[in-house]
């Protein structure tokens, strides 16, 4: 079975073609508008992504890290978003941020695409407008969807899996399925979404049938096996969902700063940015409730929305499949009761003022992150650092930018800190204390427990102590003091001595 764009017009319809083409177009404007307006991508994952692309340009696909020694992943590597860097390999030649740019403007424009083509399957009028109303009805949403993240490709797998399950196209949803462990490490995905809809089926008084999940578990299976990193894969899988999120942010584990995206929403954003996407959401499954016996699909479509809602009010990012899927369920439900019909414009208007009058702060703060490491400081960063040197840094989440700016460099660890944890406790916990105490040997700690010749950590209050402390080393010289940055060489094995290059 096809997934029809269309089943008035059938899937090679003129109309349904020119329709199709012309939202596609629309989404992909506003998508690059989008990433046009924001002057500096503004997660320091895209970095990071984009330094992996570069990677594997120069040394094909990776099967060890060693630009991280102290990770994980240094030796049992798996790359978890593999499609999601090579879209980017072609593009590895360009400027970073112009890279991501495109890339972000091509994957929001296939999420957007992906919510229509699954609601004109569904025959919603005026499907193209209800695909906008993620975006109308929550700013944190916006913020996440100008992420160049891999999580936009999950995200439209994910509807298409969900209602390929639903409608059982097997073929769709075995190929979808396929392509979730090369896209993105929550590869599990669409079982979960194959489970609600057979308890959609269920609550309609239909018999669930075993189909869809032998479809769903074909296609991961063979989508798990073709990746070039098969046992590293389902190891990262498991850590990151029972070590990372369960058992360190759900626990709240302490020594460990995993980033705000883990955490749950405080009430007051919650009100600000999940209102419209959960009232969407209950609404769907009142209506798709009522209607149940007719259809299975709008039902099943809330679960899925209602599902993503509970998780997202126990971690932030959840958000990213809320209000797609919340969107798509309420379209879908709507369409099936005649005065709702014609609801998408005033709807979609709504949520667009209620946005901007009291949730417009995310979309605000895309604008306000700067150059962490302008063309001039990356060129003397690369003159004072020698190539293949180890370098000390303070905290993780920059090191995609440094890898970028820095090549052929060593830095401490990348991704989650969990993963340096993991592979040596004792080393982490000496990591994650030095920058916060700065003991009075701290100079010779860092040269002899992590080979490094050169300490580089931005100017954050937090590691004053290390800062203080390297400062009035008389064997340390610091190299570089600015706003952001603060650089030192050691003096030790694998530095450049004295040598002061301003």
């Amino acid at each position: 079975m096809t997934f029809s764009v269309n089943d008035h017009d059938g899937p090679e319809g003129r109309s349904a073609i020119l329709a199709a083409a012309g939202w596609a177009t629309v989404f992909l404007a506003i998508a690059g508008l989008l990433q046009l307006l924001i002057p500096y991508p503004w997660d320091a994952d895209t970095a990071y992504h984009v330094a992996v692309a570069r990677l594997i340009a120069r040394h094909g696909i990776l099967q060890a890290f060693p630009w991280t020694p102290f990770s994980l992943l240094s030796d049992h590597y798996a790359d978890k978003e593999l499609l999601f860097h090579l879209l980017l390999v072609p593009l590895a030649g360009l400027p970073w941020v112009a890279a991501a740019r495109i890339v972000g403007t091509l994957l929001g424009a296939g999420l957007l695409l992906a919510l229509h083509l699954v609601l004109r399957a569904e025959r919603v009028p005026r499907a193209g407008l209800w695909a906008l109303l993620p975006l109308a009805a929550s700013g944190a949403f916006v913020l996440r969807f100008a992420l160049v993240r891999p999580h936009l490709a999950a995200i439209a797998l994910a509807l298409v899996a969900a209602w390929a399950a639903l409608r059982e196209r097997h073929l769709l949803l075995a190929g979808a399925s396929f392509l979730y462990p090369l896209c993105y490490v929550a590869w599990q995905t669409p079982l979960l979404l194959v489970a609600l809809a057979e308890l959609a089926r269920l609550l309609s008084g239909r018999r669930p049938g075993w189909r869809p999940a032998a479809a769903a578990l074909a296609g991961l299976a063979a989508g798990i096996l073709v990746h070039p990193n098969t046992a590293n894969l389902l190891r990262l899988t498991w850590i990151v969902s029972a070590r990372i999120l369960v058992g360190t942010a759900w626990a709240h584990a302490p020594g460990f700063e995993l980033g705000q995206e883990f955490q749950p929403f405080h009430p007051v954003e919650a009100l600000r940015w999940l209102s419209v996407p959960l009232a969407l959401a209950v609404a769907a499954g009142v209506l798709a409730w009522r209607r149940r016996r007719d259809d299975p699909v709008p039902l099943g479509l809330a679960l899925a929305a209602l599902a993503f809602g509970l998780l997202t009010l126990r971690t932030s990012r959840f958000l990213e499949y809320l209000a797609p899927f919340s969107a798509a369920a309420f379209a879908v439900a709507a369409s099936r009761w005649s005065w709702a019909r014609a609801a998408a414009a005033p709807v979609l208007a709504g949520a667009m003022v209620l946005t901007l009058l009291f949730g417009s702060s995310p979309i605000r703060a895309l604008g306000t992150r700067g150059d962490d490491l302008p063309p001039r400081l990356a060129a003397y960063l690369q003159e004072a650092i020698p190539a293949g040197s180890q370098v000390f840094t303070c905290e993780w989440g920059l090191t995609g930018e440094l890898l970028l700016a820095l090549p052929d460099r060593r830095f401490v660890v990348a991704l989650d800190p969990v993963l340096f944890y993991l592979k040596d406790p004792e080393r982490y916990r000496l990591w994650y204390d030095l920058p916060r105490q700065g003991p009075p040997d701290a100079a010779a700690l860092i040269r002899e427990r992590f080979g490094a010749g050169y300490v580089l950590c931005t100017a954050n209050p937090q590691w004053s102590p290390l800062l203080r402390r390297l400062t009035a080393d008389p064997g340390v010289r610091r190299l570089l003091k600015s706003p952001l940055w603060y650089l030192y060489d050691l003096g030790g094995p694998g530095s450049q001595g004295q040598r002061d290059l301003r």
